[in-house]
């Protein structure tokens, strides 16, 4: 989890002391009950500040500041005297976030490989939940692509497949994994909904008031299980047509490198891809 918006919160505090101390009420439950969290997150640190109690979690291997009232928290930076009392933290914590980021690579690696052997395993299923295919003329290769109408990320990938097949004769069949939200299930909906080709599905735009159809259900709740299952949460995703390799993310490099295609060394603007925000 990244936090992209930081609050600057700037507080004279006094030196009254309270009764008792303020970091007593602080625990992950009440943090839960305060904001959404992962349910992973745990505490690795907790200070009485004045009036405030700092927490720093450990979350999905980043250290994060956060900043408890009695009622309400905070998250950003804390300054005091001119000084960044959240910077000083999480110097002081760097052995601890060093730790906690190996022990997340190593968990996401063990996810990782669990799902390539579930999709070497079921790879006959990814052709039941296939949408539609790009084929250019005869091909004697076949890669599946999971994907969301609604991440730029999938977007940029499609079209750097959509090079990669026509110079190589590779079938793209495309699986529809409207994991982003609700515009996201809308616009899958839509393209099913609609027989999108594979062409009219690369210009999709959401058009309001939708109206689903029996055949969207059907296969949305055959593909949702499904990936779930594998315990994927993000998009995009290629799969060999054996299902003997995976990528996760749109890094075309690691594709033509898997296919054994004499490629450069990736965009600069490859990505993991994109996963779903936590709603407020």
């Amino acid at each position: 989890m990244r936090w992209t918006l930081v609050f600057f919160v700037l507080l004279a505090l006094g030196s009254a002391v309270s009764a008792e101390p303020v970091c007593n009420h602080v625990d992950m439950e009440w943090i839960s009950q305060q904001a959404p969290i992962s349910q992973e997150a745990k505490i690795v640190y907790k200070k009485d500040q004045g009036e405030l109690c700092e927490v720093v979690l450990a979350i999905d291997g980043n250290l994060v500041s956060l900043y408890a009232g009695k009622n309400f928290l905070l998250v950003g930076n804390f300054f005091k005297d001119k000084k960044s009392i959240t910077r000083e933290t999480l110097d002081a914590l760097t052995d601890i976030a060093r730790k906690e980021r190996i022990k997340a690579d190593e968990k996401e690696e063990r996810k990782t490989k669990k799902r390539k052997v579930f999709f070497q395993q079921n790879i006959r299923e990814l052709d039941d939940l296939t949408l539609f295919s790009f084929k250019p003329g005869k091909c004697n290769k076949i890669l599946y692509v999971v994907t969301d109408p609604n991440c730029p990320y999938c977007n940029m990938l499609m079209t750097d497949l959509e090079m990669l097949a026509m110079e190589n004769q590779i079938e793209i069949k495309v699986i529809l994994f409207p994991v982003l939200g609700s515009k996201s299930r809308d616009m899958a909906i839509q393209a099913i909904c609609g027989k999108y080709s594979y062409q009219e599905y690369r210009q999709i735009q959401l058009q309001p008031d939708t109206p689903g159809c029996h055949q969207a259900d059907i296969l949305l709740e055959k593909t949702m299980p499904f990936f779930s299952r594998a315990a994927l949460s993000f998009v995009p995703l290629v799969i060999s047509g054996d299902g003997t390799w995976v990528v996760e993310g749109n890094d075309i490099s690691q594709v033509k490198q898997n296919l054994g295609v004499v490629c450069d060394n990736g965009a600069s603007d490859s990505s993991k891809g994109c996963a779903p925000v936590p709603e407020n």
